[in-house]
Parts: C-alpha cells; sequence; structure tokens
C-alpha cells in the first residue's frame, strides 16, 4: 500500500482512478484478503508481528533453542527500520536479504584481503567473515541456509505459513479483529485502486508477484492496443479487399500511417526486394510502440513502454529477426563473417585488425538492440519524471509550508509547465515510435545484407 509518488509511473496490479469514483469500504480484514487478495493481510504490521512469533517458533524447533533467536524478533523490527525500502519485508524475507547483504560484504572482503596481497584467501567468504566479524543473528541463518537438512525443513515452513490455513488462523483470533479507525485509514489508501483479479497468480504486494502467472497493468494496456489494432485494420482490409474506396476521415488516417511507414522507413532503409516481406513487421511495430506511447497520454492509464520489460521483448524480436534473416541469407558462417567490413588491409595488418574488428562488431550485435530497448525506455519514462517534478513543485509536501500568494503563482506556472511539456511529450511519442521502427528496419535490412 506504498504511495510514494514515483510508484504510480511503474507498472502495478492495478488501475488509478479518483478516489471519489472507488470508494473502498472492507468492513473486516476477512473481507479484504477475500476481494482484494491475501496480500492485503498479509503485509500489515500486525499481521506480519504475529507471523513473526511462529516463524521464530520453528526456528527454535529446527535450530533448536538458543540465546540469538530470543532476540530475532527485534533484530527483524531492528531491521526493517533502518531503511525506508525494507517497511513491509516480512521475517523470510528479512533472513533472504541479511543473507544477500552478508555474500556482499564477504565478497568485498575477500577482495580487500586479495588487495593487500594475504593469502590463502578463504575458500568459504561467508563463514570466513563471520568468524572475524561475529554476529548471533547472521550465524544461525548462515547456518539455516548452509545445512541442505535445516534448508528443506525451513522451505517447508515458508511454504506452509503462505496456506490460507494459517491466515485463517488469524482472521479467528483476537487480533485479526482490526478497529474501525484501522479499517478507515485502509479504506482510504484503496480507495481509488482498482485491483486487477489474478487467476493465475498471487501477489506479494500491489507491484510485486509472488508466484504464477500474474497480469498487472501494463499487461492489460498492452492487449487494449493489441484489440485495438485488429479491429481497425481488420475494418480497413475488408474495404480495401472488397474494392471500396477510402472514404472517411478513419480510412484516411489508417491508410496514411501505412503509407508513412512503408515509404519514408521501411523503403528508405530497406533492399527494394526486402521491404515488402517485412513492412507488415515494421507496421505492428510502429503502430503497438505508437499505441502503448500514447496510452501514456491518458489519465491513470499509464505507458507500457516506459518497462523494460516491453522495449526489452520489442528489441529482442528485431534482433532474433535479424540474426534468422542473416544465417537464412548467409548461412551460418557467412553471416558471422559478414560482421566484419571488407577494410581492404594488407595481409599482415589483417591477421590483427580484422579479429579484433571482427568482435568489436559482435558484441555490438548485443548492445545496439540492448540500446534500442534503452532509448525508448528513457525517453517514455524521462518524460514522465518530468511532469511529475513540476507538479511535485506546487502540490508536494514542501509545498504546504508555502505562503498562499507565493503558492499560487508557482502553481499557476506549474499547472502551465506539466501543459506545454504534454504536448512535447505527444511528440515524442509519435518520434520515438518512428525511430524505434526506423533502426529496426535498418538492424534486419543490414542483416539480410551485410556490409
Amino acid at each position: 500500500m506504498a504511495s510514494e509518488p514515483l510508484l504510480h509511473i511503474k507498472d502495478s496490479y492495478y488501475f488509478d482512478v479518483p478516489r471519489r469514483f472507488w470508494r473502498a469500504n472492507y468492513q473486516s480484514a476477512e473481507e479484504l484478503a477475500d476481494r482484494v487478495g491475501e496480500w492485503a493481510v498479509r503485509n500489515d504490521d500486525d499481521y506480519q508481528d504475529w507471523e513473526a512469533d511462529r516463524f521464530v517458533a520453528e526456528l527454535n524447533r529446527i535450530l533448536g533453542e538458543r540465546q540469538a533467536l530470543a532476540h530475532a524478533k527485534a533484530a527483524w523490527q531492528e531491521w526493517q527500520h533502518a531503511d525506508p525500502h525494507r517497511h513491509g519485508r516480512a521475517f523470510d524475507l528479512y533472513i533472504e536479504d541479511a543473507l544477500a547483504e552478508l555474500d556482499a560484504r564477504a565478497k568485498s572482503w575477500v577482495a580487500s584481503l586479495k588487495a593487500q596481497g594475504k593469502k590463502p584467501l578463504p575458500t568459504k567468504p561467508a563463514q570466513a567473515f563471520l568468524a572475524e566479524h561475529p554476529d548471533p543473528q547472521l550465524e544461525w541463518m548462515h547456518e539455516l541456509y548452509s545445512n541442505p537438512e535445516l534448508l528443506k525443513e525451513w522451505r517447508k515452513v515458508c511454504r506452509n505459513m503462505n496456506d490460507r490455513q494459517v491466515l485463517d488462523e488469524y482472521l479467528e483470533s483476537p487480533r485479526g479483529e482490526w478497529s474501525q479507525a484501522k479499517l478507515q485509514a485502509v479504506n482510504f489508501h484503496l480507495s481509488g485502486k482498482v485491483f486487477i483479479p489474478q487467476p493465475f497468480g498471487t501477489l506479494r504486494n500491489a507491484y510485486e508477484p509472488e508466484s504464477g502467472f500474474a497480469i498487472s497493468r501494463y499487461m492489460v494496456i498492452e492487449v487494449v492496443v493489441a484489440v485495438l489494432l485488429v479491429a481497425l485494420f481488420r475494418w480497413l482490409a475488408v474495404r480495401v479487399r472488397d474494392g471500396q474506396a477510402p472514404r472517411g476521415k478513419l480510412a484516411n488516417l489508417l491508410e496514411s500511417f501505412v503509407a508513412f511507414i512503408r515509404t519514408d522507413i521501411v523503403e528508405k532503409v530497406m533492399d527494394p526486394h526486402d521491404s515488402p516481406r517485412f513492412m507488415p513487421l515494421m507496421w505492428t511495430m510502429f503502430l503497438f510502440i505508437l499505441g502503448c506511447n500514447l496510452m501514456g497520454m491518458l489519465p491513470w492509464v499509464g505507458s507500457p513502454t516506459a518497462a523494460f520489460g516491453v522495449t526489452g521483448v520489442l528489441a529482442l524480436i528485431v534482433f532474433l529477426v535479424g540474426t534468422v534473416v542473416g544465417v537464412r541469407e548467409h548461412g551460418v558462417i557467412g553471416y558471422l563473417k559478414g560482421l566484419c567490413p571488407e577494410l581492404g588491409l594488407p595481409i599482415y595488418l589483417s591477421i590483427f585488425i580484422v579479429p579484433m574488428v571482427w568482435l568489436i562488431e559482435f558484441f555490438s550485435l548485443f548492445i545496439k538492440h540492448t540500446i534500442l530497448a534503452i532509448r525508448l525506455l528513457a525517453n517514455m519514462v524521462a518524460g514522465h519524471l518530468v511532469l511529475l517534478g513540476i507538479l511535485g513543485l506546487a502540490f508536494g509536501l514542501q509545498a504546504v509550508s508555502m505562503p498562499a500568494g507565493s503558492w499560487s503563482v508557482l502553481a499557476v506556472v506549474s499547472l502551465l509547465g506539466t501543459t506545454v511539456l504534454s504536448f512535447m511529450e505527444l511528440f515524442v511519442a509519435f518520434l520515438q515510435a518512428y525511430v524505434f521502427t526506423l533502426l529496426a528496419a535498418l538492424f534486419i535490412g543490414s542483416a539480410a545484407h551485410g556490409h
């Protein structure tokens, strides 16, 4: 239930709408778990406190009674409060995070020993680090995860704790009877959040999946964009097939998009013989990216191209198509050989320079497709961040302490600035779809014909 402003421009498992249009009114923790999801109760501080007691009791059974476990819960709470990003991390996740931090510190410690020339270096960095820097809490955690039998038993405990039966035990206990004040606070935070049903997976929170196939907001938007494209161009295809004249603004708009992609993108960077067979891919890619970009201009929706998973897959498609086309045209050896251009060097220079150039070109094959994904991602995220920053000047926490006159001027300037930048972001939405498709056509065309 985090309310950090930046979370509103990242992918989530709910849609944002104004609170007055979607008011939450859950009357009990049980209703909250049934209608929103079990995670909504499991992430509650009181539930995690109750759950931690059960975890500690199970650890005493697995590891045996020991003094360090008596302070394990307090150590977990102190760890949570030491960093705002750790808030809401349950006791079992605390153990995993603490051990990951231990491994990082141990590797850094071993690296410092190596730099000092000390030998022999420890073969088990974490164990050696704890011997030099004792920590009772990390010691029992390391023992738990180092022993396969103990770890197997602990994994079983963690799986059992995720059963609904354990949650029901909490809900049926006195602690599961949440006060009206607490329910009102929960309802306030959940108002305006339309959660997406999850028939194929479970959530850890509103931003992270726990298991299975979780459906996110960006996934829904992508499907909507895809369905719209199929519906619109199927309608246009039927008209063209039947020989009807392209009448009407919508038909002319769609045809102008197709003509622009063909003449100003595909035919400009591809061989005339190749452009017809790649036109459907370029056409689909351009309009899909444009549709996703434009969705980010709608209030409370969001742009899927602001997620690396989306732009990364689009770049991966370009890479795979280019590789397959290059191999089909030239064969595996011919394609790999064609990565290095003909330099026209004498043999005594070619022996040294050509392998270096080939390695550079080989690695650039991956780098340029990665940059293709990052370029689209960065441009879409940057626009949202700038808009958020300008609005934050007038409507952030710091604006509360400003005098009324100064705040009014700042609010007007902020709103005008965001309006102007919104028009610029609209232009960027079209521009980035064009740039991505142009580069995709260039990469595929160069793979088909080499240097």
